[in-house]
């Protein structure tokens, strides 16, 4: 099954009924927010929900109050791969027929206590106690497999986590390239559980076991009998230890030889575990393995490696889903591999068997232009109700003009993602604004978060305001009014029909005030500040050409007055940051219109 959304309620710091994870066109969720406010427990909360029988400590509930009810639902759909496994047991019942949708919910009400599961009955629409047969393993056994990387991550539970994938893949290869051979082995092995059980082996032991646990609860019966559900794992008997080692880069390697190379690195990971069973199995190999000890490594290239061994998997579409839960990836890394690993990232997303739940506060690791992904902003209000808004790659995307300007944005300002990341985002036009405005936020407004992003220009800001207003940023944008008409040396320029020429950059006041208005209707803060005519008009600017715009602007800056509320750019960071209040000025179209005289 594939995960397709995930409702998190009353777990740990998240509260309210708005906390929904979704997959809909993406493999791929980087969630960003604020520190300590909860975004972690999002990537818990998962992990909660799909292990059986997992009971809840009073620091799971929100404030530590277990009258708060955690309640974890989760929506999965079925695939192909999941025919045998739902006919088998049954399963096919709690299928949507409409939308192939299998929905879950988990209830924990009580301290050291398991959750209640219930399951949605397609037909009546509503939850029931129990479904999709009954046992907490049949439903764990059927969602994506785990793979937790942890900010601080455990070496030997990451290693034990890699020699348990290794050996099911080499199971698998067992099955699929040595079918009679693998087939007779399971025969073999199905007898000797036979005998096991004909001979009533088990049957001794659960008497034995009774004998005591009847005395202290004489209306039950411990059972002990063997898993049904549950393949025989023939590695277990040609079991090896292995041992990862990082070095440095040996010959290429033969194509045709890629299996026999791969069961050369497969035979290499006892040195993960030496830590916990002494240095004798590392010793064993010294004379055959070269390289340093994996987990003598820094815990960057570690958290590398982890990502680039799935990988040696990721083409492997039959195989059972998995879904990564990766805590602030960017850790550890220097700054020049953090590109690197981003593509290794997006490159195993892009692959049908994983699903990924990124937790990070770098927008570096952010590519809007790759396909399947999205991005979730978690929020905490004073009132500690946690909100998470997430867009897709369509919003970035949604046609190909969008794209291109997207591209060639990240092409002119690499730093745009971190918009994302703010709480208060105030939006200009050009250089020379972004220059001033950030001096005087930075010498007058020094613990403030407000972000200045630069737009590249007045064309992109409609763009800028549709995304920041789906991730529910407060946003301050400042453009100039531009004239209503095209001039050439004075004069107007003239159509062929001889009416006047209109600059699109007017025609843009609306556009931008259209999009302010839908932001304040969604109840996501919107003002705008217009330059009369423009910036150099408005303030009597001219930039020196010798030192150049940039030095110009920074020059002009650090000579305002920050008391003067008669110079626009002083009177527009004074409003952003609270140190005044306009509430006539609005710079609605009509306000432009009435004040903007044309300069000839």
């Amino acid at each position: 099954m594939k995960l397709k959304s995930l409702r998190i309620e009353n777990f740990r710091a998240i509260r309210g009924d708005s906390n929904v994870l979704r997959f809909e066109d993406n493999n791929i969720v980087f969630i960003f927010g604020k520190n300590n406010i909860g975004k972690s427990s999002i990537l818990r909360a998962y992990e909660y929900f799909a292990s059986p029988n997992k009971a809840a400590a009073i620091t799971d509930f929100y404030e530590q109050d277990p009258k708060n009810k955690i309640t974890i639902e989760a929506a999965f759909i079925k695939e192909d791969l999941d025919e045998e496994n739902f006919d088998q047991k049954g399963l096919n019942k709690w299928v949507c027929k409409k939308t192939g949708e299998i929905h879950f919910r988990k209830t924990w009400s009580a301290v050291d206590a398991a959750a209640t599961k219930q399951t949605l009955d397609p037909e009546k629409g509503e939850y029931v106690s129990g479904g999709f047969g009954g046992l907490e393993p049949i439903l764990t056994n059927a969602t994506p497999a785990i793979i937790f990387i942890e900010a601080m991550p455990s070496i030997k539970s990451l290693t034990e986590w890699l020699e348990k994938e290794i050996k099911s893949k080499l199971l698998k290869k067992l099955k699929d390239n040595h079918a009679a051979e693998y087939g007779s082995a399971l025969e073999a092995i199905k007898k000797l559980q036979e005998k096991v059980e004909g001979a009533d082996y088990l049957g001794e032991i659960s008497t034995g076991a009774n004998k005591y646990f009847a005395k202290t609860f004489p209306e039950l019966e411990l059972r002990i009998t063997t898993n049904p559900y549950r393949d025989s794992d023939i590695t277990k008997a040609i079991e090896k230890d292995f041992n990862i080692t990082i070095g440095n880069k040996s010959a290429p390697i033969d194509e045709e030889k890629v299996e026999e190379n791969l069961a050369a690195a497969v035979l290499a990971l006892e040195d993960l575990t030496a830590e916990a069973d002494g240095a004798e199995g590392a010793d064993k190999r010294v004379g055959t393995v070269t390289g340093r000890q994996f987990d003598l490594h820094g815990h960057g290239l570690i958290r590398q490696a982890i990502i680039n061994i799935l990988g040696i998997f990721k083409e492997s579409q039959a195989d059972k889903k998995h879904i990564i839960l990766f805590e602030e990836p960017e850790l550890y890394l220097h700054p020049s591999n953090k590109r690197r690993f981003r593509d290794t990232l997006y490159d195993l997303a892009s692959q049908d068997a994983y699903q990924i739940i990124c937790v990070s506060h770098d927008p570096q690791l952010i590519d809007l232009n790759k396909p399947h992904i999205s991005l979730a902003r978690f929020v905490k209000s004073s009132d500690g109700e946690t909100k998470i808004h997430q867009a897709g790659h369509d919003l970035f995307c949604e046609d190909d003009d969008a794209k291109d300007r997207l591209q060639m944005l990240n092409r002119f300002n690499p730093h745009i993602c971190e918009s994302f990341f703010a709480d208060e985002v105030v939006l200009v036009e050009g250089d020379t604004e972004a220059i001033i405005m950030r001096e005087l936020l930075e010498t007058y407004h020094k613990n403030g978060e407000v972000f200045v992003l630069n737009t590249g220009s007045k064309t992109n800001m409609p763009f800028f305001i549709k995304i920041l207003r789906h991730f529910s940023i407060k946003q301050h944008v400042i453009h100039d009014a531009d004239e209503r008409f095209i001039y050439d040396k004075g004069k107007i320029v003239l159509k062929e029909d001889q009416t006047p020429k209109k600059n699109g950059a007017w025609t843009l006041n609306q556009t931008i005030w259209d999009e302010l208005l839908i932001c304040n209707e969604v109840e996501s803060f919107a003002k705008r500040y217009v330059s009369i005519r423009n910036f150099e008009h408005a303030h009597g600017y001219v930039h020196d050409k010798q030192l150049g715009k940039p030095l110009s602007a920074h020059q002009y800056a650090k000579k305002l007055d920050f008391k003067d509320k008669t110079v626009p750019i002083v009177k527009f960071a004074r409003l952003i940051i609270g140190c005044d209040n306009d509430a006539v000025t609005d710079y609605s179209p009509e306000y432009l219109e009435a004040t903007v005289v044309e300069p000839h």
